[in-house]
């Protein structure tokens, strides 16, 4: 997870959802730094992957129906076509 100081991110990273929509941005990276291959932050990337889909998958299972469903929405709105 990023720190940013911005103050409407960490309330965010506060509730279970936004745990998890701040961990699936980490694999995003973990996968991006992967793709390129760069060096040490590929090999860090291919090593941290694991454990961020693994507190994940935690996370997303412990949601109730109305956090995933939201859960769902943020994603859906990270990956739609601009």
């Amino acid at each position: 997870m990023t720190i940013t100081g911005n103050d409407d991110d960490e309330a965010m990273t506060q509730t279970p959802v936004g745990r998890a929509f701040a961990i699936h941005r980490s694999i995003a990276a973990c996968h991006a730094h992967i793709a390129r291959g760069d060096g040490v932050h590929a090999l860090t990337a291919a090593l941290m992957l694991p454990c961020y889909e693994a507190a994940f998958h935690r996370i997303a299972r412990s949601l109730d129906h109305a956090q995933a469903s939201e859960l769902r929405t943020s994603l859906d709105a990270l990956y739609a076509p601009a």
